[in-house]
């Protein structure tokens, strides 16, 4: 929407409130006003001020300030999401066929075997397939979900296919797009949380069944490939599920396990406290403006970190691009209060449960 459209806007209620930031997106416009008067029981002269704009009108707050959200009303139809159902179906292509990889099917190396025998590489990729897309699902739909309780326009999930063969998991993983800009620190927390938390839960039980249905073998040097870091919810499930696995032995672990994993490792990055991560929304909902020195001691230990693992390079990158410090919500005095804190204490957790100073190496 325009400038010129929100200062119309603004002009309609300036006997009533003085406009003191306006926040505007393409299809949305959230003004914040300090009223001049009572205006709980002025709604409905607000929304009759504002009927000829043709808008969706909501009304989130009249005191301490006036906080109005007007909407196209032709955003609120519905559009079938053929841009997110390709993607989706694309990326359980891609994971498939890079499950199918994981359970011994070469077809890279026979790549006719895709037509020969169609259903030994569906039905050989098609459980870590299902695992990992559970996973991405539940932490895009807590998100979603989330936002679509506190009102904020958000997008549906988009996934991202990979190249099978070329990436260890056939996806670069999913997101959605938010249209809205956050009221208060209690849906930010709430938005943020909901997905790495939601994701989580589905990634422990996921290893669980995977790591149940994987073997341990002694450690020889005959063993070579990929290794996985172990984070301490990792060895806390592997330890309940098959014992204590020493040095001497390592652990082979199955797709579906090595999809739990990944799930774990994702809910590690997404909650780096920097920027637009999720942890960078938890973080600014839980200390506010010291979010920014959180996220430059997150950067420094990015840095440290590559020393272990090169990998960390691509999320140092990434940092380097972001805006350390998090935007403001609208209302940044309202209180989080104790139950928030209390999950945002729990990511907080769950990050450190889920940390893996070196994810992967290799042993040939």
């Amino acid at each position: 929407m325009t400038d010129n459209l929100a200062q119309q806007i603004s002009e309609k209620l300036r006997d009533m409130a003085d406009i003191i930031a306006v926040f505007s997106s393409k299809k949305e416009i959230l003004l914040k006003g300090s009223p001049k008067t009572d205006l709980g029981l002025r709604k409905s002269e607000i929304r009759s001020r504002l009927a000829d704009f043709g808008l969706n009108i909501d009304i989130i707050s009249t005191d301490p300030y006036l906080l109005v959200r007007l909407k196209q009303i032709e955003s609120e139809k519905g559009k079938f999401p053929w841009i997110n159902v390709i993607l989706f179906f694309a990326t359980g292509v891609t994971t498939i066929l890079t499950g199918a990889l994981w359970e011994g099917v070469d077809w890279i190396s026979d790549p006719f075997l895709i037509l020969k025998e169609p259903l030994a590489v569906i039905f050989g990729g098609l459980p870590f397939s299902l695992a990992l897309l559970a996973i991405l699902v539940f932490h895009e739909f807590g998100h979603y979900f989330a936002a679509r309780y506190h009102k904020v326009n958000v997008s549906l999930p988009y996934f991202i296919p990979a190249p099978p063969g070329i990436t260890i998991i056939g996806t670069f993983g999913a997101f959605i797009k938010s249209k809205s800009a956050f009221i208060d620190k209690r849906q930010l927390l709430d938005v943020g949380a909901a997905g790495p938390l939601a994701g989580l839960v589905i990634s422990v039980i996921v290893l669980a069944i995977g790591i149940k249905s994987s073997t341990i073998q002694p450690m020889t040097d005959e063993i070579t490939g990929i290794f996985f870091g172990e984070s301490l919810l990792f060895r806390f499930i592997t330890h309940l599920i098959k014992g204590s696995v020493d040095g001497e032995n390592v652990l082979i672990i199955s797709s579906v396990g090595f999809a739990g994993w990944v799930g774990m490792l994702v809910t590690m990055f997404n909650l780096i406290p920097m920027g637009q991560l999720d942890g960078g929304h938890i973080a600014y909902a839980l200390f506010g403006k010291r979010q920014k020195s959180i996220a430059i001691v997150a950067l420094i230990a990015l840095a440290i970190l590559t020393f272990y693992w090169q990998g960390w390079l691509v999320w140092l990158f990434i940092g380097l691009l972001l805006n350390l410090k998090h935007p403001p919500t609208v209302m940044d005095e309202i209180p989080l209060g104790t139950g928030r804190k209390i999950v945002g204490s729990i990511s907080i957790i769950a990050f450190i449960v889920c940390f893996v100073p070196a994810p992967i190496y290799i042993n040939f």
